[in-house]
């Protein structure tokens, strides 16, 4: 590391200094080497630096003399990002402190400032007290929690952080119910593969209504962006009748489609439409009993689309219908618990948001009809055939069997039972090693002594982000091609998107589908094959 050397004085720079000194602003500013050249007594004060509460005996230390051993390899990491070249600023883990007595929590940006040519000229960091992160417990001894106005923000990252932390057990009891299910070595008689797939059933049952109560936060706390755009139906429906064919054809019930002959397009976002289809038809499938028939139809009326669900299976009176939509009130019984009203509750938030609306109809001896109606796209141009193909994963197609030859996944991941499933997984596929990297910086440092075939993210790591290592592999061009695969808790859309949007090829979520990362280990090995 090289040694400090403090820089004479610029021009004006003293009576910057005074007015730095006066303002209450925790800043700190550091040379291209990250020694501090200044901070102010309000970001000594924050961050409990130094003892005798002097700023200027800091000044000549390093930042990572100030830095948390959890948080310094990140810190060291995203300096060095910066001055490769990366103008987004980053946030450190937000840590707790005391002042004047009190537990606050204390968030720390920082940047790089570029001069007009964009050459780097210094560090600097900015920090001031926020609200805890939602996986930290309160402190009891802190001042009292103002009541919220009704908005549930900060209720909204409660829950999201509960998501989070219940996904992560989940994940332990269906991944490991699945590899009791397809591992062959296993050998289970049929009463203990019944009686694990009960457990898949209830597990997936509560999975869903996890992401139901998630996605219902967002929508009242008015934090669901879409994306809308202009969307071919055709590839849509396909995979929302391919995701229920295996429910249908377990209760003997028929599933028809009838589409007009004209392709059709509508303006929605892709993955809401995805899920609003999914949920009308999980919700016409899901009366006890066998027999009846499902009909999804399709139809074009006054430049709005129609998508319409029939089915022989439901009779709801009038008092029904209108219920149908509304959430049980505090207090009542809310039926069956299969979350009817919540799912379809969350059908009508989501295509309201769309700018379209949702109608049922019932009567008896014909069963219940739920329309959709949506606003119909127009094109001047023909859109292009790929468009119409179902989704696909971002590896393409790929033919023939997986090839013999020895391949590695590295596995950045912190929970060792979540280590221990994938390392059941892969003995599944026994061409594939598995290593383990229990933290963002042993990844990277892993990555670049020894590039793997296939990195497997966690998108929450004890030191950074499964972005922050991607970012970094993503500059050093022996590491840049490697294909990224994401397997996180957070589910959220928006770090979805991004990660998509930063060039991973998969999102897995936990808690895992096994049979969809067996199925990326083959693909990987196709696209390997010689």
């Amino acid at each position: 590391m090289p040694t400090f050397e403090a820089p004479s004085p610029a021009e004006g720079e003293g009576p910057c200094h005074q007015i730095l000194q006066d303002l209450d602003i925790g800043l700190v500013r550091a040379n291209l080497e990250g020694y501090i050249l200044e901070l102010t007594p309000r970001f000594a004060t924050l961050l409990g630096l130094p003892p005798d509460g002097r700023p200027d005996a800091t000044v000549g230390l390093h930042l990572a003399d100030i830095t948390p051993p959890q948080d310094l390899a990140a810190t060291l990491t995203q300096m060095e990002a910066a001055l490769a070249g990366e103008r987004q600023p980053w946030v450190l883990p937000p840590r707790q402190t005391r002042v004047d007595g009190r537990a606050i929590w204390v968030h720390l940006q920082m940047t790089l400032l570029r001069d007009a040519e964009g050459r780097p000229l210094q560090f600097v960091g900015i920090a001031h007290e926020g609200a805890p992160p939602t996986d930290a417990l309160p402190d009891t001894s802190a001042t009292p929690v103002a009541h919220h106005d009704g908005r549930l923000g900060d209720g909204f990252d409660v829950i999201a952080g509960m998501s989070h932390a219940l996904r992560t057990p989940l994940n332990a009891i269906l991944g490991f119910a699945q590899l009791l299910r397809v591992d062959p070595g296993e050998g289970l008689s049929a009463g203990q593969s019944e009686k694990v797939a009960h457990i898949e059933q209830a597990g997936a049952h509560l999975l869903a209504l996890l992401s139901d109560v998630i996605d219902l936060a967002r929508l009242e706390a008015r934090r669901l962006p879409l994306q809308i755009e202009l969307l071919p139906l055709a590839p849509l429906l396909d995979e929302a009748l391919a995701s229920v064919a295996a429910e249908a054809e377990q209760a003997g019930v028929s599933l028809r489609v009838r589409l007009p002959e004209d392709a059709m397009c509508v303006w929605a976002d892709r993955d809401r439409l995805r899920q609003v289809l999914r949920k009308l038809l999980h919700h016409a499938l899901r009366a006890p009993g066998t027999g009846g028939l499902v009909l999804l139809e399709v139809q074009s009326l006054h430049h709005q689309v129609a998508l319409t669900v029939s089915d022989t299976l439901h009779e709801l009176s009038a008092a029904q219908q209108a219920d149908l939509f509304q959430l049980p009130a505090a207090g009542r019984d809310p039926g069956d618990g299969d979350g009817t009203h919540l799912d379809l509750h969350i059908v009508q938030r989501l295509v309201e948001l769309m700018q379209g609306r949702v109608e049922v109809s019932s009567a008896a001896g014909l069963g219940t009809r739920l329309r959709v109606w949506l606003p119909q796209g127009q094109t001047l141009q023909p859109l292009p055939e790929e468009a119409f193909a179902p989704t696909r994963s971002a590896f393409g197609d790929l033919e023939g069997v997986a090839g013999d030859q020895p391949l590695t996944v590295l596995y950045a991941e912190d929970n060792v039972v979540n280590i221990e499933l994938v390392r059941q997984v892969m003995r599944m596929r026994p061409q594939w090693r598995l290593e383990v990297a229990y933290c963002g910086q042993d990844a990277i440092t892993m990555a670049l002594r020894d590039p793997p075939d296939l990195l497997l993210l966690d998108m929450h790591l004890g030191d950074m982000s499964g972005l922050d290592v991607s970012n970094v592999l993503t500059r050093q061009p022996h590491t840049a091609g490697i294909p990224r695969v994401a397997l996180s808790a957070d589910v959220l859309p928006d770090l979805v998107r991004e990660a998509r949007a930063q060039g991973f090829v998969d999102y897995l979520s936990k808690p895992l589908d096994v049979g969809r990362l067996l199925r990326l280990l083959d693909r990987v090995s196709q696209l390997k094959a010689p």
